[in-house]
């Protein structure tokens, strides 16, 4: 074999979902620009003028989450960063739809934690003499593994229902603040400057991924345990059949969120993301399927299809309706960028 022909082999081989997820991180990560310079250009420190980016408002879950439950109690949909609500729609639909495909195919920042963890496994499966102790998946004994799931779910209930008991009073409140216009700028600031606690915070995670798989989404994500707890409700799911399965484990293996596939005979677990692994790596034709309710078969690749194609028109709904782009003028964000004192 050749050095080219070993290079190769060692490169880690693109998945469709990590092509999907990769391309709608990009796109992230290009809004999260386009706001910073918008935000130079706002504070005098720039002259590049763009237009502000409505889609970054995802960041900002806690002021879009209380505009969501304002929208339900009194129907008043959020004027200021009305995107923030269309993403939670989103995202829950995804996850009763079609097994939390909100966050299996188009998380941004489950994205980057998975893939630190796709960096642990790669080393561990295919580069020669690295320490056994890189790589692994959630090594941790079952109690605490139910324990540390079980606080995140906890943490989720308590935030969801502080948030859904704010008054719509104070909701709109404050909608009408400054910083609620400009708490997405506010957010990615952190990025830009990264104070010693943001930089701690986030190696943390990124080297907790690197040895033990996904510690983010599967133990400290507040928004996963809500989509989780959706997508247990969801018509789509992996079925096995047990008189086809032959028992290799390769379904288990291959879930990146340690549920037990091999052993299931309809996955259910609030952990699954609808990510279709498991079906793929699965050596015997028709022993692992993704169904609807648990009947109708569908080939593999409609999960993704479907889901992505429900995002965006859930997206082109918003948009056609005048529920994505504040109604207030740019001369507003303006100065509540300013007003933070970047």
């Amino acid at each position: 074999m050749s050095s080219s022909e070993r290079k190769s082999s060692l490169l880690p081989k693109p998945s469709p979902r990590g092509i999907v997820r990769g391309a709608f991180l990009v796109f992230f990560l290009y809004l999260c620009v386009r706001l910073w310079q918008f935000a130079l250009w706002a504070t005098g420190a720039g002259t590049l003028h763009v237009s502000r980016p409505e889609a970054v408002a995802g960041v900002i879950p806690i002021g879009a989450f209380m505009s969501f439950f304002l929208w339900l109690k009194t129907g008043i949909f959020d004027a200021v960063v009305p995107a923030g609500i269309v993403i939670i729609i989103g995202a829950l639909a995804l996850s009763i739809a079609f097994k939390r495909g909100f966050c299996g195919w188009i998380c941004p920042v489950g994205t980057v934690w998975e893939a630190a963890a796709g960096v642990g496994r790669f080393v561990r499966r295919r580069i020669p003499g690295a320490p056994k102790w890189i790589g692994r998946k959630l090594p941790v004994p079952r109690w605490l593994d139910v324990a540390l799931r079980g606080v995140r779910y906890a943490v989720s209930a308590m935030l969801l229902f502080w948030l859904a008991a704010v008054s719509a009073a104070e909701a709109i409140d404050f909608q009408k603040l400054q910083y609620y216009a400009a708490a997405d700028v506010k957010i990615l600031s952190y990025f830009v400057h990264m104070p010693l606690w943001y930089f701690g915070f986030g190696a943390t995670v990124a080297v907790g991924s690197l040895l033990f798989g996904n510690v983010w989404c599967r133990y400290m994500c507040p928004l996963g345990g809500l989509y989780g707890a959706a997508g247990c409700a969801s018509a789509c799911t992996v079925v096995r059949d047990a008189e086809k399965c032959i028992d290799c484990g390769m379904c288990a293996k291959a879930c990146h969120a340690d549920v037990a596939v091999d052993t299931a005979r309809s996955v259910r677990a609030p952990e699954c993301d609808g990510c279709a692994d498991c079906v793929l790596a699965c050596p015997k034709r028709g022993a692992l399927t993704v169904r609807v309710f648990e009947r109708f078969q569908m080939p593999w690749w409609a999960l993704p299809t479907l889901a992505v194609a429900l995002w965006f028109g859930i997206y082109g709904v918003a948009l056609l309706t005048g529920h994505w782009h504040s109604v207030l003028p740019e001369s507003y964000f303006v100065q509540a960028v300013r007003s933070l004192g970047l």
